[in-house]
């Protein structure tokens, strides 16, 4: 059963007793259900629906039914948590915690994320009076907050306080400094790191282990400031899926790690209309092998939206391979694109199927092109889909989003 799509804005109703005063089932007889069954009926409820707040609030009154729905219920009620330090909430997530729950948490998203101890009344919104150590199931772990550059203090408390090599996932707002790299390397199953640079100091020699995330498939970062260190992070790794948030000087090493990515997220940067040309030019004939690539955002500073699609992105027709492709434009001024000329300037990839398209000149519109064998190319809206949301469903559709199992 896929996991439960968690809302960054998702709240967790108060917690319940420990131990509730429950009935066997409504009418008080005790279940003759089998707990795959209990399970499969809780899972379904809370897939079928999409709002956080109304999902919770829908297992929390499963939680209460009878004392087997509880279990499954609370089961998936605290598997995948938003924390928002030093809020009333936050109080009673801890609570829950303390009471039991920590053993259900599989993913953890810290928000306003800072290692304050605050006063003792209100000890318990903090992040660091969680009980860390009793997650066992714990695989995902985001920590976003203010910039940080001192990782000490952080890597000493996530060190003493995380199982050793649970994690499958670790996001954090800092630099990867040497600090950090004695947290990492007790989390040798990490899947997905995303950090916002490394360190020009860093350990060389700690970076080129193969002891230090032999695992790593997919890595996300800012910039790419340290070549030297990118080289030995990459080096020994089997990195496919890459996420580069500026395109301000892409590594040296590139002509030679492009070519093992099978997934390209670029989208959070932005390109001139006389720079985008350029950088087709590198993806498309060094990153052969992609089958996802989310480009990124041209802007066109005095201009208006362009009525077609433009000629340069005629060269994504070499990647082979391409089975989902992201665009987006933005302008000063109203247009709008011609969503259906895109696929005749992005030539014959036998293997698109996807093309989802972001415009803004007023407002924001979003279309995803879906090709059928039979009828072709159909263009769908997507009000409200984020390219983010988009890259994640292609990634999870070809097995490629590492740390999320």
């Amino acid at each position: 059963m896929p996991p439960v799509t968690r809302s960054h804005k998702s709240r967790i109703p108060k917690a319940p007793d420990p131990e509730p005063t429950l009935p066997e089932t409504l009418d008080g007889q005790k279940s003759k259900l089998p707990p795959e069954l209990l399970r499969n009926i809780v899972e379904e409820v809370a897939l079928s629906i999409p709002d956080a707040k109304s999902r919770n609030h829908a297992l929390y009154i499963l939680l209460l039914t009878s004392r087997d729905l509880h279990r499954e219920a609370r089961r998936i009620l605290y598997r995948d948590i938003t924390f928002v330090n030093k809020t009333p909430v936050a109080g009673q997530i801890a609570n829950a915690l303390h009471a039991g729950a920590a053993k259900y948490v599989r993913s953890l998203r810290v928000q306003h994320f800072d290692l304050q101890k605050g006063r003792r009344n209100n000890a318990k919104t903090h992040f660091y009076h969680l009980p860390l150590n009793r997650m066992n199931g714990l695989q995902s772990l985001e920590l976003w907050g203010k910039w940080m550059s001192d990782a000490s203090a952080i890597a000493d408390f996530l060190i003493t306080s995380i199982p050793v090599n649970s994690l499958l996932k670790f996001q954090v707002v800092l630099p990867m400094s040497n600090p950090l790299l004695r947290f990492l390397q007790q989390q040798n199953r990490i899947q997905f790191l995303s950090v916002q640079s490394l360190q020009i100091n860093l350990t060389t020699a700690s970076l080129s282990s193969r002891q230090l995330m032999p695992n790593l498939k997919r890595i996300k970062l800012l910039i790419t400031s340290d070549n030297d260190g990118f080289q030995e992070l990459i080096e020994e790794r089997p990195i496919t899926v890459f996420h580069l948030g500026s395109l301000l000087g892409l590594p040296t090493c590139w002509s030679t790690f492009a070519p093992r990515l099978q997934a390209l997220d670029v989208s959070t940067s932005i390109v001139g209309v006389p720079k985008f040309q350029e950088f087709i030019e590198i993806f498309s004939t060094t990153a052969v092998n992609l089958r996802v690539l989310a480009c990124f955002k041209v802007v066109s500073w005095s201009g208006a939206l362009p009525r077609t699609m433009p000629a340069g992105y005629s060269a994504l027709s070499n990647l082979r391979h391409l089975e989902a492709l992201s665009v987006s434009f933005d302008a000063a001024s109203n247009g709008q694109l011609n969503v259906m000329t895109i696929p005749d300037v992005v030539g014959p990839p036998t293997q698109l199927k996807s093309i989802f398209v972001t415009q803004r000149a007023n407002q924001v519109i979003a279309d995803e092109l879906l090709r059928d064998s039979e009828s072709g190319w159909t263009s769908v809206q997507r009000e409200g889909m984020m390219k983010e949301d988009w890259f994640e469903i292609h990634l999870r559709k070809l097995g490629l989003a590492y740390g999320d199992e």
